[in-house]
């Protein structure tokens, strides 16, 4: 049977309508949920985290080839499914992954269908937890974000922040018809590889990397000096860049640079 009719046979049978609050699209094509699982390429000596499971298809799938999945869903309207279709080797959780502890499971990547309101919070909280890799559907019009290089509009604090922790890769784009209902947008796959761990240092360096793009018209110089107590025209000149330099001029490395001479001018101080 077709998932889009599984799908629709099982919005009937629990009396279900998707919530436009939570942003559900259900993901009903067979070969975008085959091309999710090859990306994610998982191992039976691997446990994962996944985030929005929904009706479980995408979850069924991973699991015949994992060991373990920590299946985190907020809504819980599906608690009578789970209960009714566990599978052997899921623990569904009922709950807001925002607000769960990812270090406390043996999981060591993460993926899902990711609601658009949630995906900036999600990809700053993975990036603060021990998950090494994630795999994540997330709106066209993000993962564009993510990917974006310098001096382009999309590129932003959450490219520069996320690009400093992970290597980002795009990986497929999937059409509003693959989902039920139907979104306005395309979807894109996305994938993130850890290159550096998070330190309670970078904290301050998130927050420093967020003001800059508070104005990103403005000069990245007359923003910094409006909010800083520090004279960053000389590492703007050390690093060749200019004074008319804005926020999306600014490299990650750039910014990092950027930000640690600010740092340790406080430190001393």
């Amino acid at each position: 049977m077709e998932i889009s009719r599984e799908v629709k046979l099982l919005i009937d049978k629990y009396n279900f309508k998707a919530s436009k609050r939570l942003g559900q699209n259900f993901l009903v094509s067979s070969s975008a949920l085959n091309f999710i699982v090859e990306a994610l390429t998982p191992s039976k000596d691997k446990s994962y985290i996944e985030v929005g499971p929904g009706f479980a298809f995408l979850t069924k799938s991973v699991a015949q080839f994992s060991r373990h999945i920590y299946a985190i869903e907020l809504d819980k309207r599906f608690e009578p499914f789970y209960n009714e279709n566990p599978i052997q080797n899921v623990t569904f959780i009922l709950g807001d992954a925002l607000s769960i502890d990812f270090n406390q499971f043996d999981a060591t990547e993460i993926y899902g269908n990711i609601p658009y309101y949630i995906t900036s919070d999600l990809i700053i909280k993975v990036a603060k937890s021990k998950l090494k890799r994630a795999v994540f559907l997330v709106q066209d019009e993000f993962a564009k974000r993510l990917i974006s290089n310098v001096s382009t509009k999309e590129y932003g604090s959450i490219t520069v922040f996320t690009k400093f922790f992970f290597e980002v890769s795009f990986l497929k784009r999937f059409p509003p018809s693959f989902f039920i209902p139907r979104p306005d947008v395309y979807s894109s796959l996305i994938e993130l590889k850890r290159i550096r761990e998070f330190n309670p240092v970078y904290e301050d360096f998130l927050q420093f990397v967020h003001r800059a793009f508070t104005q990103r018209r403005k000069k990245l110089l007359t923003t910094l000096k409006a909010s800083y107590n520090f004279d960053f025209s000389k590492v703007f000149s050390e690093i060749g860049l200019t004074e008319n330099a804005r926020a999306e001029d600014v490299s990650v490395d750039e910014f990092f640079t950027i930000y640690m001479a600010f740092a340790k001018q406080n430190t001393k101080s």
